[in-house]
C-alpha cells in the first residue's frame, strides 16, 4: 500500500475500465478480483490513503467493488491478510486511519516481534536465505563461521528482516568460498574483525 501513488491504488486494487482516466487504454482487472477464491496480502495498510478506506471496507463487509470508471457492482470472494509496522491504534485516533476499517482487519492479530528481540531465529532465517541467495548466484554453502554467526546474532538489525536479507545476499555474492566468515560481513555488523 506504501509503494503506490494515491492515484493509482484504487484502479490496482479494483481494476479500472478503458477510458477511465488519461492512459487507461485497456480495461484492467484489479487485485481483489484477480485474487477471487484465494488470499491477498495488503503489505503497509497503514499507510492506505484515506480516500481509498472507505472502498476497502465496503469491500471487507460486502465483497463487492466498482472498477473505476464504471458502475456495475461486482464481487469477489477474497481472504485478506494485511500487514504493517504502524501502530494502528494510535493512526485512529490520529484521524490517520478509519476505526471502522480497523476493526474489520483486526480479526486476529498476530505480532511478530523485531528481529532484535528474538536473537535465536536470526542464526535460522539467515542460513535459510543463505541457501536462497547460494542458488540464485549457483553456489552452494556450508554456512558460516562461528564469529559471523556470533556477530549475526548479536547486531540489533535497526533495519529489521530485510536488512538481514540485504546482508545475507551481499555475502553471498562476494563470499569467494563456501562458508560466510567474518571478513563477509559489512563493518557496521562486525566492526573488529
Amino acid at each position: 500500500c506504501a509503494a503506490l501513488p494515491e492515484t493509482v491504488i484504487e484502479s490496482e486494487l479494483f481494476g479500472h475500465e478503458k477510458g477511465a482516466f488519461t492512459g487507461a487504454t485497456q480495461q484492467r482487472k484489479g487485485r481483489f478480483e484477480l485474487a477471487h477464491n484465494g488470499t491477498i496480502f495488503l503489505d503497509e495498510i497503514g499507510d492506505l490513503p484515506l480516500s481509498i478506506q472507505p472502498k476497502l471496507l465496503r469491500f471487507i463487509q460486502d465483497r463487492e467493488y466498482e472498477r473505476v470508471g464504471d458502475q456495475r457492482t461486482r464481487k469477489a470472494d477474497v481472504r485478506i491478510l494485511a500487514a504493517t509496522n504502524a501502530d494502528l491504534e494510535k493512526a485512529v485516533k490520529d484521524s490517520r486511519f478509519r476505526e471502522d476499517l480497523y476493526y474489520r482487519l483486526n480479526v486476529i492479530q498476530i505480532e511478530i516481534p523485531s528481529l532484535h528481540e528474538r536473537p535465536d531465529d536470526t542464526e535460522l532465517l539467515a542460513t535459510a536465505m543463505l541457501g536462497f541467495f547460494g542458488a540464485q548466484n549457483h553456489k552452494v554453502f556450508r554456512g558460516f563461521s562461528t564469529d559471523a554467526l556470533l556477530a549475526l546474532r548479536n547486531y540489533p538489525w535497526p533495519g529489521n528482516i530485510r536488512e538481514l536479507r540485504n546482508v545475507i545476499e551481499r555475502a553471498a555474492i562476494l563470499c569467494p568460498g563456501d562458508v560466510i566468515g567474518i571478513e563477509n560481513l559489512p563493518d557496521s555488523i562486525s566492526p573488529h574483525h
